[in-house]
């Protein structure tokens, strides 16, 4: 006797799951690097601004 399980039919097989984890990393990896060249900037801006102050005082 075999039964049928009605919570079968709504498993994702493995290429879905390969492509939701693909696309995630994807997804990361963009906002990672957006994220980090704005930091960035900022760092260097901020360096350069204290720089040209101490170039002034001189």
């Amino acid at each position: 006797m075999t039964s049928t399980n009605p919570k079968s039919t709504n498993l994702i097989n493995r290429e879905d799951v390969n492509e939701m984890i693909e696309n995630a990393i994807r997804r990361h990896n963009r906002r990672s690097t957006i994220i980090s060249a704005i930091l960035g900037w900022i760092l260097i801006g901020g360096y350069s601004f204290g720089l040209f102050h101490v170039v002034q005082s001189i």
